[in-house]
């Protein structure tokens, strides 16, 4: 037996770049997938089902297979779903009576990635201390032992997407016959649902990047400002098009861009929705339910929107977890991300692009408002954001965090900036006077990052990082 060294978890379950043999636990291996399906069904006390799905990437397969393996060697049954997206898996728990879900995915990171994320049967993501548990079973390998006569079975479901589409389309209604859309699934495992949902939708549709395929050709699997230089192009040229959807590998993020091909600020759309929904829905919400969930990098415009409606903001460290678990915790309505995670409890409280989609387009149906229209109403602070490769790859100890507080304490003084708090949530957030800035570790992988918005102009934040960046420098961690 091992000593345990470290959680095998980050901020988003178990991601690792994939190799079919490692003596360490720095890459993702079939035989660490085995032992993690023996930690789940060990966990799970060998009991119950346990539904599966995969994204497209290359390396999926063997790791499903592998986790199959783990998972039934304990006397656990297995659902597989196929290829699914992330959403799909997070919804299918409660109409399969799974008692726990694996998405098998990197998400929005490159290819040569893959990875595990677990799912309770609400829908959430699991806790830190179920991810914990997990990873002492995993780390000792006191695996549950089991006879030859108790293994598990596993059933193929092929109808999960039907099911997906069934369960919005009931719950949300409108005609897009009007709409003309672009949607760019990134080759990912978005490429089939979407475009069946808004089919159903009679939406006018136009698709890029629709062929699934784990080696993601058209685009990197981000869908950030530098991937998604494409479907802007089409966009900005188009006289016809209202709107543009973008999604990662295993859809769980969706950024969705205006008619002249602008990336909309995935917290602008979530106080949009929010203020929408409170404001045509407040019948439907009652005092519990008036509360957004949003991590600590999210801009402070979600206060200044929600707050005079009576809507209460919930800052939650960075990750769909946190902000799912704060939402089972305090109640509320709507959660997301700067990343575009949107989380819908009605629902289930795993991240959904798909319902996402569904709404965004209904408001503007109902509205009769292109998107760019209704977020006029909503303000737009300027936003800068780093990434630096840590010198060592190591978590931020208390010791590191007050060294960066000292250095960034100095700084504020020097240039004459207030300071009002001071935020250890995740990370340091520093608020001042004209805005605030975020040093934190990625929970993903081995970098710094930096970020921060001011109420002045870009500049500010500009010349915020920078001396942040600075300060980073000195402390010798970039």
């Amino acid at each position: 037996m091992k000593n345990m060294t470290s959680n095998i978890f980050g901020t988003s379950g178990i991601r690792k770049v994939f190799q079919n043999y490692s003596e360490t636990d720095i890459m993702f291996t079939p035989q660490m997938a085995l032992d993690v399906g023996l930690a789940l069904g060990t966990y799970l006390k060998g009991e119950g089902i346990v539904v599966i799905g995969k994204d497209i990437r290359t390396s999926a397969l063997p790791i499903e297979y592998s986790l199959i393996s783990g998972i039934l060697s304990t006397g656990c049954n297995v659902k597989t779903l196929g290829i699914v997206t992330t959403p799909t898996l997070a919804m299918s728990l409660r109409f399969l009576d799974g008692n726990a879900g694996v998405m098998i995915t990197a998400s929005h990171n490159t290819p040569e990635y893959i990875g595990l994320k677990f799912w309770n049967p609400s829908g959430i993501g699991y806790s830190h201390e179920q991810e914990e548990e997990i990873s002492r079973l995993y780390d000792e390998k006191s695996f549950l032992d089991i006879k030859w006569d108790q293994i598990g079975k596993v059933t193929q479901v092929n109808d999960i997407n039907d099911k997906h589409i069934l369960d919005i389309t009931n719950r949300i209604k409108f005609d897009g016959s009007k709409l003309n859309v672009i949607v760019d699934p990134g080759n990912g495992a978005g490429c089939e649902i979407v475009p069946r949902l808004l089919s159903i939708y009679n939406v006018n549709i136009i698709t890029i990047n629709a062929q699934m395929d784990g080696k993601f050709p058209g685009r990197n699997s981000e869908p950030s400002k530098k991937n998604l230089i494409q479907i802007s192009k089409f966009l900005k040229i188009s006289t016809l098009d209202d709107i543009g959807i973008a999604l990662d590998g295993d859809a769980d993020r969706v950024i969705f861009l205006d008619e002249t091909g602008e990336i909309v600020d995935p917290i602008r759309l979530l106080a949009l929705l929010a203020k929408y929904n409170i404001q045509n829905n407040r019948n439907n919400l009652n005092m519990k339910d008036m509360k957004v969930s949003t991590p600590i990098n999210s801009s402070s415009l979600i206060e200044e929107v929600l707050q005079p409606l009576n809507c209460e903001v919930i800052r939650t460290e960075v990750g769909d977890i946190q902000v799912a678990q704060a939402l089972y915790e305090n109640g509320g309505f709507l959660g997301g991300e700067t990343s575009g995670t949107y989380i819908w409890p009605s629902f289930h409280l795993g991240p959904d692009s798909i319902v996402t989609i569904g709404l965004v387009l209904q408001m503007m149906v109902k509205t009769g408002k292109r998107l760019i229209e209704l977020l006029k109403e909503i303000p737009n602070y300027p936003y800068y954001r780093q990434q630096f490769q840590l010198i060592k790859d190591i978590p931020f100890s208390d010791d590191i965090t007050q060294k960066i507080i000292g250095e960034m304490k100095e700084s504020f003084d020097s240039m004459g900036k207030k300071l009002k708090t001071i935020n250890k949530m995740d990370g340091c957030r520093f608020d001042y006077d004209t805005g605030w800035i975020l040093i934190r570790r990625s929970g993903t992988s081995p970098y710094l990052r930096i970020s921060g918005e001011s109420s002045i102009d870009i500049n500010q934040s500009i010349e915020m990082n920078k001396v942040a960046e600075e300060k980073m420098k000195k402390l010798n961690l970039i």
